[in-house]
């Protein structure tokens, strides 16, 4: 009966707070990391959706608009998002392409090369690809970290209780609960860290590749537009009129 009422008046804070600097230290970066997982994990669910949001709207006005040239004009207007990056990247190569062709005096008519341009929307494509997997290394570090650090915090609560029942000469429970607690809460807490980044990390990283191929796809509409009006519209129009670089740059491509 003693060791059952030894047990109960254990003091649970003074078995976190007097397990020496070495557990104390331990537990309490696991504390942090466990705080900071969740305010990352909330700071990402957020984050994402709010892009995924502005990439629809800023995708139906793409769509809604009569040519790039106003929907360039609206940007300013328009929240950030990666489709609206994206965009903004292949509009300004593709102007500055018509303005060389214009100092150069090519023809109008002739083929255009999109290469620099895939090459603007691949390169933005890659940039907003880092603002979507921000914070992201911190929550697979925290996911792979957070169980070593609680192990090792359980091998120091077991040390702890064997020192205990070296100091005592007992092998009671009241003499070893004390050190086998702080090496279960060690554990507890490592686990507590780690599983709620292991999960955020693989649901926010399927919603950043789930963004990456709508970018990719929107990539390759935006060329399309381009490759009909100057490749293949233009052409057609020959004949008829000549009109110059600079209509061309007011217009860039009608959907």
């Amino acid at each position: 009966m003693a060791d059952v009422s030894n047990i109960e008046s254990i003091n649970w804070f003074s078995v976190l707070t007097s397990g020496g600097p070495v557990g104390v230290s331990i537990l309490g970066l696991l504390v942090l990391l466990s705080v900071a997982t969740w305010a990352v994990v909330f700071e990402r669910w957020r984050a994402l959706r709010h892009l995924q949001m502005m990439s629809d709207d800023f995708m139906q006005e793409f769509w809604d608009s009569k040519s790039l040239s106003d929907l360039n004009t609206k940007l300013k207007d328009l929240d950030y998002s990666p489709a609206r990056e994206v965009f903004r990247a292949g509009y300004n190569e593709m102007v500055r392409v018509l303005q060389v062709r214009e100092k150069r005096g090519l023809s109008s008519h002739a083929p255009l090369s999109t290469d620099t341009v895939r090459r603007a929307l691949g390169k933005a494509r890659q940039l907003e690809e880092v603002q979507l997997s921000r914070n992201m290394t911190f929550l697979a570090v925290s996911a792979s970290a957070c169980p070593f650090i609680g192990l090792f915090g359980t091998v120091v609560g077991i040390i702890r209780a064997f020192h205990d029942i070296g100091q005592t000469g007992s092998s009671s429970l009241a003499a070893v609960a004390p050190g086998i607690s702080e090496a279960l809460i060690a554990t507890a807490l490592g686990l507590a860290a780690a599983i709620p980044a292991v999960i955020a990390y693989n649901f926010f990283n399927g919603r950043a590749r789930q963004q990456l191929l709508l970018l990719e796809g929107f990539s390759t509409d935006f060329l399309n537009i381009l490759e009909r009006h100057f490749n293949l519209g233009r052409s057609e129009s020959a004949a008829a009129q000549t009109p110059s670089a600079g209509s061309a740059l007011n217009t860039i491509a009608e959907a």
